[in-house]
Formats: C-alpha cells, sequence, structure tokens
C-alpha cells in the first residue's frame, strides 16, 4: 500500500495549522485529502457503476471525519501548547476529550459501514475499512513520534 506515509506527513503539516483558517491555510490540508482520495481510490478498485454510488458516500464520510479530525487536532494542539504547564486536572481534561473522539470515530465507522455494503458490497466496503485502519494508524505513529510524553 503505497503512499501511506506520505498521507500521515502531510497530516502533520496540517496538524501545525489552527482548526480553523482561511482557504490559504488549507493546502496542506486540501492537498492530504486529494492525496488520501488517490490512495483509496487505487487500492479499492471500483467499476464504474460502484464508484458513481462510492464516492459521493465517501465524500460525506469525509466530511464528517474531517470535523472530527480537527477536534482531535485540538487536543494535540493542548498538550503541545500546555506541555511545560501541564496540570493533573488539564490533563485529565485532554484526555478524555480525545477518548470521545475516538469514540465518536468509532461510531462514525460503525454508522457508515452498512451504508458502504449497500453501495459496493460487504467484500469491497471491508476492504475500504482495512484501508482506513492503514491510514488512521500511519498517521497516529506519525503523531505519535512526534509529541513527546507529558511530564
Amino acid at each position: 500500500m503505497h503512499g501511506i506515509r506520505l498521507l500521515a506527513l502531510a497530516l502533520m503539516f496540517g496538524l501545525s495549522q489552527p482548526a480553523i483558517s482561511d482557504t490559504a491555510d488549507n493546502a496542506p490540508r486540501d492537498d492530504y485529502a486529494q492525496s488520501r482520495k488517490r490512495l483509496v481510490e487505487s487500492n479499492l478498485q471500483l467499476s464504474p457503476e460502484e464508484a458513481a454510488r462510492f464516492w459521493p458516500l465517501y465524500e460525506r464520510y469525509w466530511d464528517e471525519l474531517s470535523a472530527l479530525t480537527a477536534r482531535r487536532e485540538y487536543y494535540y494542539s493542548e498538550f503541545g501548547n500546555n506541555f511545560d504547564d501541564m496540570t493533573d486536572e488539564l490533563a485529565k481534561k485532554i484526555t478524555l476529550g480525545y477518548i470521545a473522539v475516538e469514540e465518536d470515530r468509532y461510531r462514525l465507522l460503525k454508522s457508515f459501514f452498512p451504508k458502504f455494503v449497500a453501495a459496493i458490497s460487504a467484500k469491497k466496503a471491508a476492504r475500504y475499512y482495512q484501508i482506513e485502519a492503514k491510514i488512521h494508524s500511519a498517521v497516529n505513529s506519525e503523531i505519535a513520534a512526534r509529541i513527546p510524553l507529558i511530564k
């Protein structure tokens, strides 16, 4: 699966951006979204009919996932912004917020799976979720390598 590491690095560039920014600041995020979409496209191998059903659904999924990603970035930035002055209460708040984002991400995956199955078959939907899992793991690996443990 080529390109996942590139996607992870592209996201890392996006992490240095504020969650809400003007369109010029969204260039790294847009590059990531396009690279990610090409990766999915090249590894999912949809027929034209499947593609017509899948991509609009993917766009809806991506919109919701992007909102979760912005929330997740906020918590990562809070770790970074408060690294030297981290209190127990703030560490608890940040960690519980991050956990809530992950719970919401799993709810999103669960709610979209039947929709993807209806659009492209269970086997291809499972393959798409494998691709998503690989991207998510690569991105998390890059993030983990860059964020130091709190003191």
